[in-house]
Parts: C-alpha cells; sequence; structure tokens
C-alpha cells in the first residue's frame, strides 16, 4: 500500500515537468528544517564530465576513510543510483519512506496555494535527507541542469563548487551561447567561497572570474602546461604519479579538475593522504562513460549526447581505435543537436543502428535514421531497443558503440548483455 502511495505521489510530481527557480525548493526544504545548511558539500556543475569528476572524488574521499554522500541525475541502470552512500544505494524502503514524507510537505504546500514541488526538487530534498541521516562527511552533489536555478542551488554554502567542461547544450532552458550557459552555471559560486575549474573555452574562463570576483570567491582554474601524462599515468602539480583506469581520452580533463578539488579540499584542512589519492583515482569507476561491456564481441557505452562529447568522443576514437571498423548504436533526445553529432562522427563508422529512447523527448529511430542517410552513412532503423541489440549482436564489426540519450542506455545493455548470455549457452 504504502509502495502504491509512493509511485502515485511520484508520478503526479513528474507531471509538473522542469521549472527553473528555487522558490519552491526553499519552501520545501524550509519545511524540513534545512538539512542541506549543515553538510559539507562539493557542488558541481558543467555540460559534460561531471558524473566520472563526481566518481574520481567519492573514490578518493572514500579511500580517505569519509563517509561519502553522492547525488547524481539522470538515472542509466537504476534509479536508485542516483541516491548513494559510499557507493551503496538507497534501498527501495528508504525511498518508500521519503516519499511518503516528502508528500505530506508537498500537499500542504499545494493546500496553501503554493506551487507544487517539481519531481527533481522532491529527489533532491530527498537526497539530502537521506545524507543527513546517513551521517554523511561530505556530499558530492551534481547539478541537473544549469546552476543558478537548479534545484541542488538551494544551499547557501558549500565547501567547493566545481566547473567540469562548459560548452554547448540545454540552449532552450540556458541560452543560445557558451557565455549565456556559462553564466547560469557560475550562478553555483557562493559568497566568499572556493572553486576551482577545468581549463576552458577563453569566454567561459572570464565569465567564471567574473563571477568569482563579484562573489569574492577563490578560483583556481586548471592548465594543460601543469599535466604531463605518461601512458595512463598522470603528474599533476606535486601529486604522486596517479593510474587512470577509466577509457576515454575526455577521463583526463576530469581526473585532472579531481586532483585540483583534492588540493583545494586539503587547504581547507580535510586529511586526504597520497595514498588515498593514487587508490582512489585508480579504482574509480562510472559506469555508462566509455564503459567496455563486452569483450567478444567488442563493444563499449558512452554517455556522448550532444556536441561537445560527441567532439571528446570522437578524439577517444581516433587516437584509440585506429582503423577499426565501426557500429553505432544511437537514440537521442529531438531537442539535441544531433545533427551536429553526426557531422562529428559519422565519418568514422561504417553503420548505424537507430534506436528510439524511452522518453517523451526522444527522436524516432526514423527521423535519424535519415539523418545518417542525408550524411551518406548507412543506417539500420530498430523498431525497439531490443531489436537494436539483437541487430548489435548480429554484427562483425571491430568494435560496437551504443551513445546518444541517457534514457535508454541501461535498458540497452541488459538486452545486449542477455543477447551474449543466450549465445553461449546455446
Amino acid at each position: 500500500m504504502d509502495g502504491r502511495r509512493a509511485k502515485e505521489f511520484w508520478e503526479k510530481a513528474a507531471g509538473y515537468g522542469s521549472v527553473l527557480g528555487l522558490s519552491s525548493m526553499r519552501e520545501l526544504m524550509k519545511r524540513l528544517g534545512d538539512p542541506q545548511e549543515e553538510m559539507s558539500i562539493l557542488h558541481v556543475a558543467g555540460t559534460n564530465g561531471k558524473g566520472s569528476t563526481c566518481c574520481f572524488l567519492r573514490e578518493v574521499l572514500r579511500e580517505a576513510g569519509y563517509t561519502v554522500g553522492l547525488y547524481t541525475s539522470p538515472a542509466v541502470f537504476s534509479y536508485h543510483e542516483r541516491f548513494c552512500v559510499n557507493n551503496t544505494a538507497i534501498t527501495n524502503e528508504e525511498l518508500v519512506s521519503y516519499l511518503l514524507l516528502l508528500e505530506k510537505h508537498a500537499s500542504a504546500m499545494e493546500k496553501e496555494g503554493l506551487a507544487h514541488p517539481t519531481l527533481f526538487e522532491i529527489e533532491t530534498a530527498l537526497a539530502f535527507l537521506f545524507f543527513r541521516d546517513r551521517h554523511c562527511d561530505h556530499v558530492i552533489l551534481e547539478v541537473g541542469m544549469g546552476g543558478d536555478e537548479d534545484a541542488t542551488n538551494v544551499i547557501r554554502k558549500s565547501r567547493l563548487s566545481v566547473f567540469t567542461s562548459i560548452g554547448m547544450d540545454h540552449m532552450a532552458f540556458l541560452g543560445d551561447t557558451e557565455e549565456k550557459i556559462a553564466a547560469h552555471k557560475a550562478g553555483i559560486l557562493k559568497e566568499g567561497g572556493c572553486a576551482v575549474s577545468i581549463w576552458q573555452e577563453e569566454a567561459v574562463e572570464k565569465i567564471l572570474k567574473e563571477k568569482a570576483e563579484r562573489k569574492h570567491a577563490s578560483l583556481v582554474i586548471c592548465r594543460r602546461a601543469d599535466v604531463r601524462w605518461e601512458g595512463d599515468l598522470c603528474m599533476y602539480r606535486g601529486f604522486l604519479p596517479v593510474r587512470l583506469s577509466m577509457e576515454g581520452s575526455f577521463q583526463r580533463e576530469n581526473v585532472v579538475l579531481a586532483l585540483e578539488a583534492v588540493r583545494c579540499l586539503r587547504r581547507q584542512g580535510v586529511d586526504i593522504s597520497d595514498a588515498a589519492v593514487q587508490k582512489g583515482i585508480s579504482r574509480a569507476r562510472w559506469k555508462g562513460r566509455m564503459e567496455r561491456i563486452s569483450q567478444k564481441p567488442l563493444c563499449y557505452l558512452d554517455g556522448a549526447h550532444n556536441v561537445p562529447a560527441a567532439r571528446q568522443l570522437k578524439e577517444t576514437l581516433t587516437q584509440c581505435f585506429t582503423n577499426a571498423s565501426i557500429t553505432y548504436i544511437i537514440g537521442v533526445l529531438a531537442d539535441k543537436e544531433y545533427g551536429g553529432m553526426l557531422d562529428l562522427l559519422l565519418p568514422l563508422a561504417q553503420k548505424v543502428i537507430t534506436l528510439t529512447p524511452d522518453n517523451p523527448r526522444a527522436l524516432d529511430a526514423e527521423t535519424l535514421a535519415r539523418e545518417v542517410r542525408k550524411r551518406g552513412g548507412n543506417a539500420v532503423c530498430a523498431e525497439s531497443i531490443e531489436e537494436a541489440a539483437r541487430l548489435a549482436a548480429e554484427e562483425t564489426a571491430d568494435l560496437l558503440l551504443a551513445f546518444g540519450s541517457l534514457s535508454y542506455r541501461g535498458e540497452w545493455k541488459r538486452a545486449f548483455c542477455r543477447l551474449l548470455e543466450e549465445k553461449k549457452d546455446v
């Protein structure tokens, strides 16, 4: 009974869509006692690389002996994975309990004539309650969209603001230039706070520096000149060499940013040994980001769903899979710049399998296939995610690569791996 009621509340909240702004979130958190204000928070914003950077930081802090909460979005393989403490997801019982508590407060707000909180606001509030009750020493908070008006920015202070690579995405909400998007993301900077950023385009760096100056916040921007690589070993600003275990050339930026964040935390008195840094970085794994899910056939899953990420993925393919025959499995959302992604990546593929993600904003597989063919590509349209998995399992290409919308990858991975297991049993 409780589970059904919690699900009905979740579905009701989902019906309110995406609404930027903090008035409802502030009201909801006030009614909950503002648990977020007692937490040591690392707030992570950017266009690409947020999840991986969060993962590196979590593993380093865990190795240093801390209890670490991690809130990410969207879910890829399991809804519960969005709420984790020390790499263990929230239980279903805990999830239902928090949803019922939040239902009470959301209903009260609605009865008083206030706006009902959106689903993302409910989920963010739930994360704060979960991390409070689990007595987390540090909380790593991934921004959902933008920064200044994102529900996670209900926090009045943070231990550290972290900026991953900023580029073009969510233009309908955040603006049509990198400067406008950067201004939104810079909104997580707190008065007198501390921040670190990976190297950015000149216009983006300018926005971050100006915002930091207005907020009297310290901002350290990583520099390429401070980094040296020997194979998968990274040397950066006095750290002992750390070994990068995640695949994908784009992870090199993310690990450097994580190391700079550690430098800032150490300056604040957070005890993190060199051994914790080395072990944490080497053990970090982030599912769905250039994740190898099969060796025979060689198959990777990646989260590239916008043009900046497609550019990074192209670099990885060019560096690591030279002369390989490649088949893509692609599903995208209609409001993404999928044309720009195809322009970048299509020249590297011999074949493309298109599918329709399970998302109300999805671009249908046939439309995507037509876009591929318009650019001279060979496209096969799958009628379902299961058929896309079957078509991929029958491929003879050197490399299979599934990327695009986060909303289909979990289901596709399960279907593909299930087919491979069935083949073994035959």
